[in-house]
């Protein structure tokens, strides 16, 4: 009779697993599924595509209220580029607003994940994509005339870029303080870069533009500092500061070109597993499901500005995203692990003595529960692919000085042998009021 009470307590914990496991193991590869769709979709410059699926994906609850983070951030970038300023920096305030929230949640409620993994977790950003936000919505502001509206986005993602060692810290010690277990040590890593020459670059210009010289030129001494930090992370070589000394003086320019290159980092999935001996010659089974971040290779090696009262210009690689977001996101990664590695000992260990125990009064209904508890790791241990997809890699940016009238400008992104992969005409009215007018382009290839 006891071995019967005990086979069907085990029976029902084990259908209620199974079903939660299957069902949020299921949306997981969905939602992966439609962030490929939704990044091919908008690399392909089909923004009303883009948003169209977007919305399709929002209908079919895919991205659902714990992926509400993804949802704005990608809605807000399709918007920026498709010239909808205002709604973009709508969605990204609801981003920023959200990630600020599930950060402040995020340790009571990372817990939970210890029982499926940490997809079912509410998405809380990576830091990383809470800097860039802001970047986007500075330029959305520019677009708009709004120079001091821009100037907060772009000191917000410079306090963002100070408070990154100082966050991630806290939320070490903050899972430390949670975890009960006492079996693992939690930290997390340290970045270095604290400083992002985008926004220093940009409030250079906006502080020059708005008459504070004195501004401008502490912004620009920061763009230096800046450019030296990603110096050392950098896969190529920064503008030199030498280079941008322009920007500090306002009327030698009344146009900022600014282009975005390649492709945000894109997450992937690596397994492990393990047999480890336990007592009483019993076995563990572990799987480890860890994300790790690669960089996409964009194929342009620089950009090119011609138009007809200018010679040809380059545009100057201001920063690489894809590059700082890496370095970034590798000062998270011993939280993602420990987290990991506790959650699949803690299955291990549960399995292994529920089989243990149902062992004990009926071999046959052990070895089941045996393959059940590997069959559960197999299916409810996946790594959090989870990311902001149509975030572009890199940003080049350049000021030139163009005449009254209608100027037209041609964006040629080039290849390393020169040759021209892309290329887009733009044309701008400049009139005697023109303080800064603001040309953007795109091509993630």
């Amino acid at each position: 009779m006891g071995a019967k009470i005990i086979i069907n307590k085990a029976g029902f914990h084990l259908f209620y697993l199974a079903a939660v496991i299957f069902l949020s193991g299921c949306h997981a590869y969905m939602l992966d599924d439609a962030q490929h769709d939704l990044r091919s979709s908008f690399i392909s410059g089909n923004y009303q595509e883009s948003s169209k699926l977007l919305q399709e994906f929002e209908h079919k609850e895919i991205y659902k209220s714990k992926d509400a983070v993804l949802k704005n951030l990608e809605a807000g970038l399709i918007h920026h580029f498709a010239g909808n300023f205002d709604s973009s920096s709508v969605f990204f305030d609801n981003a920023e607003t959200l990630i600020d929230d599930a950060y402040t949640k995020s340790i009571s409620r990372g817990f939970k994940a210890m029982l499926v993994n940490d997809n079912t977790l509410v998405y809380d950003g990576e830091p990383y994509e809470d800097i860039y936000l802001n970047a986007f919505k500075s330029l959305n502001y520019v677009h708009q005339n709004n120079w001091e509206g821009a100037l907060v986005e772009t000191r917000r993602m410079a306090f963002k870029m100070e408070q990154l060692d100082i966050r991630l810290k806290g939320l070490a010690e903050a899972f430390a303080r949670e975890d009960t277990t006492g079996k693992v040590d939690w930290h997390s890593g340290k970045t270095n870069i604290q400083n992002s020459a985008f926004s220093h670059y940009l409030a250079a210009i906006l502080y020059a533009k708005t008459g504070k010289p004195d501004d401008s030129r502490i912004e620009f001494e920061k763009l230096a500092i800046a450019l030296r930090e990603q110096e050392k992370i950098n896969k190529r070589s920064p503008a030199k500061i030498t280079d941008l000394e322009k920007i500090r003086n306002p009327h030698s320019y009344n146009v900022l070109i600014t282009a975005f290159s390649g492709q945000a980092p894109i997450k992937k999935q690596e397994d492990f597993r393990l047999w480890l001996n336990g007592e009483n010659d019993n076995s563990f089974y572990v799987k480890f499901s860890l994300p790790k971040i690669d960089l996409y290779k964009s194929r342009v090696q620089n950009i090119r500005i011609v138009t007809d009262s200018l010679q040809k210009s380059d545009l100057e690689l201001i920063e690489e995203m894809d590059v700082v977001s890496a370095e970034v996101y590798k000062a998270k990664i011993p939280i993602i692990y420990t987290r990991s590695l506790l959650r699949a000992t803690i299955k291990a260990t549960g399995s292994s003595y529920l089989a243990s125990s149902v062992r004990d009064k009926n071999k046959g209904i052990g070895l089941l529960v045996d393959v059940l508890g590997i069959l559960g790791q197999e299916s409810s241990e996946k790594a959090d692919l989870r990311g902001w997809q149509t975030m572009p890699g890199k940003a080049w940016m350049n000021v030139i000085n163009l005449p009254t009238g209608i100027n037209e400008i041609e964006i040629q992104y080039l290849s390393a042998s020169g040759s021209i992969l892309y290329s887009e005409k733009r044309t701008i009215e400049i009139t005697e009021q023109t303080k800064l007018g603001l040309i953007e382009s795109i091509y993630s290839y």
